[in-house]
């Protein structure tokens, strides 16, 4: 267990955050992937705060460096990660690797307070709650809970208690004095309501998107030259190759729209344990030439990629609405997606993108050859897709400042003497 002896200087009335995680600050590697974490992070840190983050991730080591702000403790058990990927194994391997997590996140969350004033503890996805939970009613301090979405809208049509997500499940249940649920698309608040949540506790914000990016885009030719994309049509998806984001969706299909156009190329950018299984499926379809997997990439590339392609498009389990998609519509970018969870809420088909029904993925290679042969069309669905991100979407800043003045009134109250959480 890495235990990282930062010192405190106790400035006076500064606030001081623990956050607790099973996630790494970047999900790809140093300024590759999701954002939300860093930005959460990086939101207190500029507001003033101290921030400790407690990670169950040996990670990348100069993570501490990050923000003077910032302090950053590891812990991780890799050889029981791994176990948790052998299927006939792998449920007593999550539920190991979960108990661990608590004792090994509360062992260090005391180290960490015998040294300095914890204000508020935080939990950031389902690792963190029970432990979480605990540590702010030993010390007396309020306790948010943080979801990036959820997977139990499905599970929970089905099943009343869906064993299989207990993890998720006992999280959603267990009481704390702020929910902050990520609108994107899963369903999250309906979710939090059948699972008894008191809904005046929870806050059902959209992620945070980074304009400055997407103010002044890169020219597309040399956007394309720099990507080695000198001619034919370009297709993006963006996603951490995982099982649900369903990346081979497009890979089977693939061929067909290669026959009509044979220079199409596919862009796949993201990394994760898929990968290797992707990468065969497209050299068993002899797609090799026409579908490059560009890995993680750092984000303030992720425009020049967009702006290079003709159409965006995401085909996840769930729902689509994540920062990828909404980066596209910021893009102005021609987008195909599936019609799942919310996803319909932020595209409308035929106005500002292409929504496709589940269960007519088989029509696929027909849409998106159309549109790339309609440039007109794809013109205006992408910049319907820029104008309707102008008016829903607001920036990391006013997410995070949403977030620590809400966080703010919750100390306050604390402060008051009123047990919030119950």
């Amino acid at each position: 267990m890495d235990f990282a002896h930062h010192k405190s200087d106790e400035r006076e009335g500064q606030n001081r955050l623990l956050l607790i995680s099973a996630l790494d600050v970047w999900s790809m590697g140093r300024g590759k992937g999701a954002q939300s974490l860093w930005k959460t992070l990086e939101g207190y840190a500029e507001s003033g705060w101290e921030v400790h983050f407690v990670t169950g991730n040996r990670g990348d080591s100069s993570g501490p460096a990050l923000h003077p702000n910032i302090r950053i403790y590891r812990f991780d058990v890799q050889w029981l990660k791994r176990l948790m990927g052998v299927r006939i194994i792998a449920t007593p391997a999550k539920v190991l690797w979960w108990l661990w997590f608590q004792a090994a996140a509360g062992a260090i969350s005391f180290r960490i307070r015998r040294r300095v004033r914890i204000d508020v503890v935080y939990a950031y996805e389902i690792c963190g709650v029970l432990i979480a939970r605990i540590l702010s009613r030993l010390w007396r301090t309020p306790v948010v809970s943080r979801f990036q979405g959820t997977i139990l809208a499905e599970a929970l049509k089905r099943s009343r208690m869906p064993l299989r997500h207990w993890d998720h499940m006992l999280a959603m249940k267990i009481k704390t004095d702020l929910i902050i649920m990520t609108n994107d698309g899963t369903q999250g608040d309906r979710v939090l309501e059948r699972l008894g949540a008191n809904m005046d506790r929870v806050r059902f914000w959209m992620n945070g998107v980074d304009w400055e990016a997407f103010t002044s885009l890169p020219e597309r030719t040399q956007a394309r030259r720099r990507l080695g994309i000198e001619s034919g049509k370009m297709i993006l998806m963006v996603s951490r190759l995982v099982s649900w984001k369903r990346v081979e969706r497009a890979i089977s299909r693939f061929p067909e729209v290669v026959r009509t156009f044979p220079d199409c190329l596919l862009v796949v950018v993201g990394t994760g344990p898929d990968r290797e299984r992707l990468e065969q499926l497209s050299a068993s379809l002899k797609m090799g030439s026409h579908i490059r997997f560009e890995g993680g990439v750092p984000h303030s590339d992720i425009s020049e990629y967009l702006t290079a392609a003709d159409l965006f498009l995401s085909l996840y389990d769930w729902s689509n609405v994540g920062n990828p998609l909404l980066e596209a519509m910021m893009a102005g970018k021609c987008i195909v997606t599936l019609n799942n969870g919310d996803t319909g809420r932020f595209i409308r088909n035929g106005v500002n993108g292409v929504l496709l029904e589940p269960e007519d993925l088989s029509s696929l290679p027909q849409i998106l050859t159309e549109l790339l042969r309609d440039e007109e069309r794809r013109a205006r669905l992408g910049a319907e897709a820029r104008r309707s991100a102008e008016e829903r979407f607001w920036s990391w800043d006013e997410r995070m400042d949403a977030e620590v003045a809400e966080v703010g009134r919750l100390m306050e109250q604390c402060e008051m003497g009123q047990d919030v959480a119950g």
